[in-house]
């Protein structure tokens, strides 16, 4: 990591450190037009000057503008791979006036901003929160027609970037729901006007009842401030538009349309990591920014992307169906749009240009997305960047190489084991972990197919061209026929650790699992699979299955508490009904509670067990019970323990159904052996206990530093 860089931001004086005085920089949003001037300008505004900006929202705007100007003025060390883990992050420490200091400098809040923005950005962020003495109102006011509605009272605010999956979001709100909706549009250069304005007449045409209404927004910064070029802060900065203008609007949510493949964003290589790969809608992304503006708004606020489950040749089909073929050609995926020109919108070399025409044509609609807007023909020309043409090839071979892997695996549990990323983004999407999982691997299983299917398709179009070596040896067609790159590079030694032929033991996201020295493999992260391994640390020790779903839950409460990737991101607030009764309490603080809960109910248990007081065990395990399905719910585990009668019955249901879930749904396709072991081995009732008749041991101790 670089040194510190201190932004000092609008009117603020401190004494920075004389270390950090050399590299310091200063940008203002108010005041005189001098070289560190940026300014945030919201631009289509019709009628009348009506509704002003509420305060908070007000700061956030602020600051989010301050961190994308510091991003992009900012340049990362080196960009090779080899030195990218020592150069490639910086370290900000933002200095910046607002009108709620208190609120800003709060732990809860500032945590939650600092970690948003690193997680997205693969930066260091620090934050120090001063009182604004001048601040004028945000550009006067917002626009807002008489009766206080705006821009034809929209039912929901779209962030729209002008790419294909965004104006398949809108296609599908506005053609196909028939819904009356905002859009939120960020431009980065004046080269896109005639484009995005192509898309808005067309989008108009297709709707003439509900045409969308639309806000642009631009930032306009000093030349000296676009020394770099990835600018992952640029989603930060757009949605806290889109909910500064929905909170306006007396809306709770924002919408972001990113296929699934792109917004899960899988390493394909060791040179797409950190700031290199987008992570703009990650589902760890999204839910940070739905904690922030939770917490803004004082209530429930939804980030959400409704094409999470879709792949981008999905997305296309469906903007087809709905009969908007005609908005695929001005839309825009190229990442280097610095570099568009009047005859070439797109580059044809980044890795959005080569999603961008492999969906196209998996989803048959090529002739709409003509190939002379391309500089360069992704799979038959050579890169005309000769500095990037090793990097490129090896980024083709890589993309092409993760499809042929995820086609050949037979399950979840090879996808989760050899793309351990997925785990990062479990915890954050909807539902059960396992189903999560399962719908990753059927989205990626479904990619592949569709690369696969163009690979094929280009093959049989250029076969003679590539057999007979006529087309360059750096295009992608070559590379696929020829494929002899490396698919990945390592960034540092690995150690290798001698593996026990028994292992059962947390790593990473999921369960590392090997029986009598076969192959080991991967778990998803089912609560039946904690219920296990809870067995196999205590074998031949009968233990009541209240006190084994109990421990469980407060292991993983534990886990969570203690995990800094959990601490620093929290869990969902807006989407869990278990805190609604526990007002403004964060869900970190909400853990705590059941954890130190459930464990002095633990210990009455033990006691009254002592005192021979049933009567009193069977109450608190009913108050434990409650405890645990709260605990479940909040830490992803989501342990269904209904509210029934017979609680005794439904616990020791609930425990057997998740033990033989795991066993039969995961363990038995991967190893048939240790399937059949554990089966004749746990043994169910009242108390469960495992009792290996072969006296099997097994390492069950987690994984460090994974």
């Amino acid at each position: 990591m670089d040194s510190k860089q201190y932004i000092i931001c609008g009117d603020a004086t401190i004494t920075i450190p004389e270390e950090f005085q050399a590299d310091a920089v200063r940008l203002h949003l108010y005041g005189a037009d001098d070289e560190n001037k940026i300014t945030l300008r919201i631009e289509d505004i019709r009628v009348s000057m009506y509704k002003e900006v509420p305060d908070r929202f007000h700061d956030l705007l602020d600051i989010a503008t301050y961190v994308f100007a510091a991003d992009q003025s900012i340049k990362r060390g080196q960009s090779d791979v080899e030195t990218f883990g020592s150069y490639w992050r910086r370290h900000f420490h933002f200095v910046v006036p607002v009108g709620d200091v208190d609120f800003w400098s709060s732990e809860k809040v500032s945590q939650c901003l600092r970690d948003t923005l690193g997680f997205l950005s693969d930066d260091h962020y620090e934050f120090e929160f001063v009182p604004i003495t001048k601040r004028p109102s945000f550009q006067g006011f917002l626009n807002f027609n008489e009766d206080g509605q705006m821009l034809g009272r929209p039912e929901q605010v779209i962030m729209f970037s002008g790419g294909l999956d965004s104006l398949g979001g809108a296609v599908e709100e506005i053609v196909n729901l028939k819904r009356r909706v905002l859009l939120v549009n960020h431009r980065p250069t004046q080269k896109l006007d005639k484009r995005y304005q192509a898309m808005r007449e067309l989008l108009d045409a297709k709707a003439p009842h509900n045409p969308p209404s639309h806000i642009r927004v631009t930032v306009h910064k000093q030349k000296w401030m676009n020394e770099e070029y990835t600018q992952r802060t640029r989603s930060f900065l757009f949605v806290s538009l889109g909910a500064t203008i929905a909170n306006m609007l007396g809306q709770s949510s924002v919408r972001f349309y990113e296929n699934g493949v792109v917004s899960m964003n899988l390493p394909i290589c060791a040179q797409v990591v950190g700031g290199k790969a987008t992570r703009t809608t990650h589902p760890r992304v999204l839910n940070s920014f739905q904690m922030l503006l939770s917490m803004i708004t004082d209530g429930p606020f939804v980030v959400e992307n409704p094409f999470q489950w879709k792949t981008k040749a999905e997305v296309a089909k469906l903007i087809a169906a709905a009969g908007c073929s005609e908005l695929i050609g001005p839309s825009i995926s190229c990442a280097h749009t610095w570099e568009m020109t009047i005859q070439h919108s797109h580059c044809g070399t980044c890795s959005q240009c080569v999603d961008r025409r492999f969906a196209i044509i998996a989803a048959g609609v090529e002739q709409y997305d003509p190939l002379d807007q391309y500089k360069t023909d992704v799979f038959t020309q050579t890169r005309d960047r000769t500095d990037e043409i090793h990097h490129d090839k090896t980024l083709f071979a890589s993309y092409l190489e993760r499809a042929n892997q995820v086609r050949k695996f037979n399950d979840a549990v090879q996808f989760l084991a050899r793309y351990g990323e997925v785990a990062r983004a479990l915890r954050y999407l909807d539902g059960d972990s396992g189903a999560s999982a399962l719908r990753c691997f059927d989205l990626y299983q479904r990619h592949s197919v569709e690369v696969n299917t163009v690979v094929d398709k280009m093959i049989a179009t250029h076969g003679a061209a590539i057999r007979q070596r006529m087309l360059p040896a750096d295009s992608l067609m070559r590379i696929v026929y020829e494929s002899n790159l490396p698919t990945s590079m390592s960034v540092g030694p690995v150690h290798q650790e001698k593996i026990p032929d028994n292992i059962f033991r947390r790593s990473g996201g999921g369960w590392q699992v090997r029986f009598k020295g076969q192959k080991e493999f991967t778990l998803i992260p089912w609560l039946g699979a904690s219920y296990i391994h809870y067995l196999l640390v205590m074998p031949n020790e009968p233990r009541p299955i209240i006190d084994i779903v109990c421990s469980t839950a407060i292991d993983e409460c534990a886990r969570i508490l203690s995990d800094k990737e959990a601490i620093d991101q929290g869990l969902r607030s807006a989407s869990n009904p278990m805190l609604n009764d526990l007002g403004t309490i964060t869900d970190r603080d909400a853990l705590k509670q059941y954890h130190e809960e459930a464990c002095d109910l633990r210990r009455g248990i033990e006691q009254a067990r002592a005192d021979n007081n049933n009567v009193l065990v069977e109450r608190y395990e009913n108050d434990l019970e409650a405890i645990i399905a709260k605990i479940n719910e909040a830490t992803g585990l989501r342990g269904r323990l209904r509210k029934v009668k017979d609680k005794r019955k439904n616990l020791r249901d609930s425990f057997r159904h998740a033990v033989k879930r795991v066993i039969d749904q995961q363990i038995k396709n991967t190893d048939p052996a240790l399937a059949t072991h554990l089966t004749k081995a746990i043994i169910f009732g009242d108390v469960s206990r495992y009792a290996p008749e072969d006296g099997v041991e097994w390492e069950v101790r987690p994984v460090k530093n994974n």
